[in-house]
């Protein structure tokens, strides 16, 4: 019989044991440093390609930038050669219109000196009535003429308000006077309300923008009165043109400004061009007055103009009489 093997003793057993627990606690050590490593290699890769995406990002977005601002930088230096062609436009059309208007004033006003001839002729009264019409078309004509070249001397920059101060009073009235024959023939009412005061302004020019705005309110008026008026407000003078006509629509109030607009609500046999207000919207801008137009249908308007208070003593007059200065 084979001798049994010897078996071993407890401290033997004891320290096999030691060793396989210290053997699976260097494994266990070895596998979470061989996961962590997996880890870092596998956040690192992804990283890198993380940042390889991202660097085609940006570089597609910087190229698209930049073809964006080349294209920003031809459209605005497209934008200013036109505008220079524009302006350069605008000078030689006032100057056609300047030189031109001359020579067409011309022989339009002796056409006008001939039908006033003829009109004072004796005459019947069918070739009177046919000679009073054509000399009112000549006026028309020449209304037209020099409002066309105004506008024209406004829109390309030419005009240089003289911006001083005035006696506002002295203004209105010699406004008021200008017009009342032609309300005292409508039986319209026209009357001047306001405070002593003095403004800064361009005489000339504030002189034009209240002339067509109390003209407009006279021609559309057909009863009641026309109201022109003057005092301070928040530090500004407000100088309101109020009349009692038929008012002005909502959407007419956008485009009353416009050149050759005329409003339905006004009598036609009127004569009127359509260019009274645009030049008072030009001339206000080109002085820095603020325009307010308000209107309620059936019951009347009220055109107000916001302008400086004068800081010092205003000129006479006299001195104010004149164009304005032209480049």
């Amino acid at each position: 019989m084979t001798p049994a093997a010897p078996s071993p003793d407890d401290d033997e057993l004891a320290g096999l044991r030691r060793r396989i627990a210290k053997l699976e606690r260097i494994n266990e050590a070895l596998m979470d440093h061989v996961e962590r490593a997996t880890d870092r290699q596998g956040n690192a890769y992804s990283m890198f390609q993380t940042a390889i995406m991202l660097d085609g990002r940006v570089r597609a977005r910087t190229e698209e930038l930049t073809s964006l601002m080349r294209r920003l930088e031809r459209s605005n230096q497209a934008l200013v050669e036109a505008k220079e062609e524009a302006e350069l436009a605008n000078r030689s059309k006032t100057r056609f219109l300047a030189g031109a208007s001359h020579d067409l004033l011309q022989p339009l006003n002796a056409a006008r000196l001939s039908l006033s001839t003829l009109v004072d002729m004796p005459l019947g009264d069918e070739a009177r009535a046919v000679a009073l019409q054509a000399e009112r078309g000549m006026t028309t004509i020449e209304e037209l003429i020099k409002a066309l070249i105004e506008v024209s001397k406004l829109d390309a920059g030419v005009v240089r308000p003289s911006v001083g101060a005035l006696d506002l009073n002295e203004l209105l009235a010699e406004i008021a006077a200008s017009f009342e024959p032609a309300a005292a023939a409508k039986g319209l009412r026209l009357a001047v309300k306001a405070p002593p005061l003095a403004v800064e302004s361009d005489p000339v020019m504030l002189k034009r923008i209240l002339q067509n705005l109390v003209s407009n309110a006279v021609r559309y008026t057909a009863q009641g009165g026309v109201l022109l008026r003057a005092r301070p407000r928040a530090g500004l003078c407000a100088i309101d043109v109020v009349d009692t006509g038929p008012g002005i629509s909502a959407d007419d109030r956008t485009r009353v400004f416009d050149e050759f607009y005329r409003c339905d609500g006004g009598r036609r046999d009127e004569v009127g061009l359509g260019l009274g207000l645009s030049i008072v919207r030009r001339m206000t801008l080109a002085l820095g007055h603020g325009l307010l137009l308000t209107s309620r249908p059936g019951l009347g308007s009220r055109f107000r103009l916001r302008l400086p208070m004068a800081t010092s003593a205003p000129q006479p007059r006299a001195a104010a009489h004149g164009g304005y200065g032209v480049a």
